[in-house]
């Protein structure tokens, strides 16, 4: 038996082959989510991995960001389960964030960062979200808000609107006018430009004045995010799942935030569970 479950996020999509008893292969492709790739290169992209197994799957699940517009949800979906049917007779697409709250707990609060970022929650009837809403004005946090942050400090320096240049040191840019290139390139990939939150972070770990207060103004606002999702499920503790929780210092001002809330951060368990628990294996 085999079964194909997939993490389908804004910065890479992750599959993982299951026997049955344990995960047996596992392939990285491009990002899915319909947010950042929009609806149809997500199941563009989604339709052309699976497909290029060339082989039927016991079942199929799939994890897919950016599906919070209930019209858009029902129309990727009803899409993929169309061009997905040959491959498995049973297809179950569902909100990332709901699959990470599934590979920890019934009910909850959980919260993803990575390109973008989300707090969700399930109290088991109802869904609760509260930042999100894609990197164009919310995704409060996350990678692309705070590379965005920090580019949009780099500019200040370099045009002499700050008489602090300590973000300079942290960039790769030497002049202005390589950091203009960069922009008119880039400036609506945020995946490039999520890049750049490394290098605030960086910034934050050397105690630089300026990434700390970034930093703390974003962690105060994603917080009070948590603590109206977990009052409104009933829980005190959160479960962060993401690649900006893979910063030391990412989740140091995270769960600094969270304690003088009274919450709890835990570390969620592999999104793998939350998978195999929709095929109900």
């Amino acid at each position: 038996m085999e079964y194909l479950l997939i993490d389908a996020g804004g910065t890479s999509t992750k599959v993982f082959v299951y026997d049955g008893e344990k995960v047996v292969r596992q392939y990285k492709y491009e990002p899915a989510s319909v947010d950042k790739v929009g609806p149809y290169k997500s199941v563009l992209r989604l339709s052309s991995i699976i497909s290029s197994f060339n082989k039927k799957f016991n079942g199929i699940a799939i994890s897919l960001a950016g599906i919070d517009s209930e019209v858009m949800a029902k129309e990727v979906k009803s899409q993929l389960y169309q061009l997905l049917s040959k491959y498995a007779d049973k297809v179950i697409i569902e909100h990332d964030a709901h699959v990470v709250l599934m590979s920890n707990a019934n009910k909850g609060c959980i919260t993803i960062a990575g390109t973008g970022s989300i707090v969700y929650g399930f109290d088991g009837s109802k869904r609760i979200i509260k930042g999100d809403r894609g990197w164009l004005v919310g995704d409060i946090c996350s990678g692309f808000w705070l590379g965005r942050e920090f580019l949009h400090e780099l500019l200040r320096e370099f045009q002499g609107l700050s008489n602090d240049r300590s973000l300079i040191q942290f960039s790769n840019f030497k002049t202005e006018e390589d950091l203009l290139m960069f922009l008119y390139k880039n400036s609506c990939n945020p995946a490039k430009i999520a890049q750049y939150s490394v290098n605030l972070l960086n910034a934050a770990k050397r105690n630089s004045t300026k990434a700390v207060r970034i930093l703390n103004s974003c962690m105060s606002e994603f917080s009070t995010l948590v603590q109206i999702v977990c009052k409104a499920v009933n829980s005190n503790v959160v479960y962060y799942f993401g690649g900006m929780y893979e910063s030391p210092v990412y989740v140091s001002f995270f769960s600094r935030e969270l304690e003088k809330k009274g919450i709890k951060s835990v570390k969620s368990k592999s999104v793998i569970n939350g998978l195999l628990r929709l095929l109900e294996l």
